[in-house]
């Protein structure tokens, strides 16, 4: 069975690691709109696993290498160990029921699968047909979760229709039995992803019954994990031993999206579901990365994370700003600065602030190239003003200590008083009345009010986001 040296140094720490115990101390304090890490109170074991509990997020569950399962009810500030009937103590990963969060899966590397029915306080073996107890991965199906999958270090991937009563090997064109990551279309649960090490990542359109592989352009063949875009499925990421490639047809091709990312040895990919451009990466050495752009560029975000041999990250799915880091030491949450994100679509007067909806005026228009919007209901959304001088023909726009000051036909504003080029590059981006509506040039004003802009070209969306 072929190898890397890395998934072997790593699997021959956690062994050391687990000889050490995995404890749970004293509440940590919560970090207030930090922007930093904080440790949680479990240490002194590898974290292989975060499992948050999608309707009650304040619930989370970490599967450890020496410890089993703990359990957290206050995001992370108290844990216990919930390991009855659990034999096996070196969980590698947890999956949840998403309709029924009180079932849960713990999958070990050496006592095969475990089921609860009641949140982690009693668990059983449900290996029935599961020839390899080695799973190093399980998924859930998000519409059926009757439905799931068990990714093994030399058996290849099993699948249970009966919520793990019983288990069938699916491994049909699968020509590495030895899997990282499962992941499942979270629109179409027949489609599947499989990362595999040494021979890149599988893909299945029939649950698993077949599969293909799909490689072209993945110059890294051990791929730690698969994440898909639950707005377009078609995107996805894989996080390899030589960083993250993204593939926007499905995995049929991939490019690796590497600009900024210090360390390749990428164990973690996570989507925010509010705002899909954002991605993180969790490396092992290197720490947490974020991109803010669908990959294109990253930077470290590591304040405080004292253990960068990160194994999981995890999102809070409601408030995503939260996020939980699994390392070989402990487990630490990042609580980001207060933010407002913003998400519109050109034609359509319907956008979302932070994931609410509500409607514009008019729709966002392309104009010479540019896009221009009625700015008074985005400003006001982020704590801004908009004045409007009907005799100069100026809209006065004013958010935190920055004022922009546009005028009617004028390729030229006012930022903090400064003359300043609405652009450079053409002369022909100027604010415009259409149909009774002020329109102003969108990326300008933001990005002078101190606003991120991300603009995606396939769903001609325009993300906002403004951190006071």
């Amino acid at each position: 069975m072929k190898r890397s040296v890395h998934t072997v140094l790593m699997f021959v720490l956690c062994l050391v690691l687990s000889l050490s115990g995995l404890h749970v101390g004293v509440s940590a304090t919560r970090a207030a709109d930090t922007g930093t890490w904080t440790q949680l109170p479990v240490y002194g074991g590898n974290v292989y696993s975060l499992a948050i509990n999608p309707l009650t997020p304040t619930t989370l569950y970490a599967g450890t290498a020496s410890g089993g399962v703990f359990r957290s009810t206050d995001s992370g500030d108290h844990w216990a160990a919930v390991n009855t009937g659990l034999s096996s103590p070196w969980v590698v990963s947890v999956g949840i029921n998403p309709l029924t969060p009180t079932t849960l899966y713990a999958g070990t590397y050496s006592g095969g699968v475990f089921r609860s029915t009641d949140s982690g306080e009693h668990w059983t073996a449900v290996n029935t047909g599961l020839s390899d107890p080695r799973v190093i991965f399980l998924a859930v199906n998000p519409l059926t979760p009757t439905t799931l999958y068990a990714g093994t270090v030399g058996g290849g991937i099993f699948r249970s229709t009966d919520s793990g009563t019983t288990w069938t090997a699916v491994n049909t064109g699968l020509n590495n039995a030895d899997v990282r990551y499962i992941a499942i279309n979270p629109t179409s649960p027949t489609t599947l992803y499989t990362g595999t090490d040494g021979n890149g990542v599988f893909r299945s359109t029939d649950s698993g019954a077949t599969w293909t592989a799909v490689n072209t352009g993945l110059t890294k063949q051990t791929v730690y994990s698969l994440a898909i875009n639950p707005a377009t499925p078609s995107i996805l990421y894989a996080g390899t031993n030589g960083g993250v490639f993204r593939s926007t047809d499905s995995g049929t091709t991939w490019a690796a999206v590497n600009t900024g990312l210090t360390n390749g040895w990428v164990v973690s990919v996570a989507i925010n579901p509010l705002t899909i451009s954002t991605l993180y990466a969790g490396t092992y050495g290197g720490g947490v990365f974020r991109s803010t752009d669908s990959g294109d560029h990253w930077t470290a975000m590591n304040t405080g994370l004292t253990n960068t041999k990160v194994q999981c990250v995890t999102i809070d799915p409601l408030t995503p700003a939260t996020l939980y880091a699994g390392t070989d030491g402990s487990v630490f949450r990042h609580e980001a600065k207060k933010q407002t994100v913003i998400v519109l679509k050109i034609g359509n007067s319907k956008f979302t602030v932070n994931g609410a909806s509500t409607t514009l005026d008019s729709p966002p228009v392309i104009k010479n190239g540019r896009t221009l919007v009625p700015i008074r209901a985005i400003i006001e959304a982020l704590g801004g003003t908009v004045g409007w001088d009907g005799t100069a023909k100026k809209a006065t726009v004013a958010l935190g200590s920055a004022t922009i000051e546009l005028w009617i036909g004028k390729n030229a504003a006012n930022v903090n008083g400064v003359s300043t080029s609405i652009d450079a590059t053409n002369a022909k981006v100027v604010p415009e009345i259409i149909s009774s509506r002020t329109m102003l040039p969108l990326r300008f004003v933001s990005e002078n009010l101190g606003c991120s802009v991300v603009w995606a070209d396939a769903t001609k969306t325009i993300t906002i986001t403004y951190q006071p």
